[in-house]
């Protein structure tokens, strides 16, 4: 899938979205196997750092997209997948009962 994608901040950005589910899905299926407090605590840590780093990658992606606006629908792509995580997030959220 990476193939797809032209631009190196928007490999960067769908590596680091697929990485943050891959570890965000781990750590919500350790919690609900282990019931440890510090799993969840390491799970709320790493949610809150993944929305800071998120926040400035998608600040750099927008930059990137008005600077490559011919290429907007691999940016919208890539804008997309990195914004799917949030509503995962959310629905592991729930699962935890938070």
């Amino acid at each position: 899938m990476i193939v797809l994608f032209k631009h190196k901040w928007n490999r960067v950005a769908v590596r680091f979205a697929g990485i943050s589910f891959i570890v965000g899905t781990s750590l919500m299926l350790i919690a609900l196997m282990a019931e440890n407090d510090m799993i969840i605590t390491l799970g709320i840590s790493f949610l809150v750092l993944y929305i800071l780093v998120t926040l400035v990658m998608l600040l750099i992606l927008f930059v990137n997209t008005m600077a490559n606006f011919k290429d907007i629908h691999e940016h919208a792509m890539t804008l997309i997948i990195v914004l799917m995580n949030f509503p995962i997030a959310i629905l592991y959220m729930h699962f935890l009962n938070f």
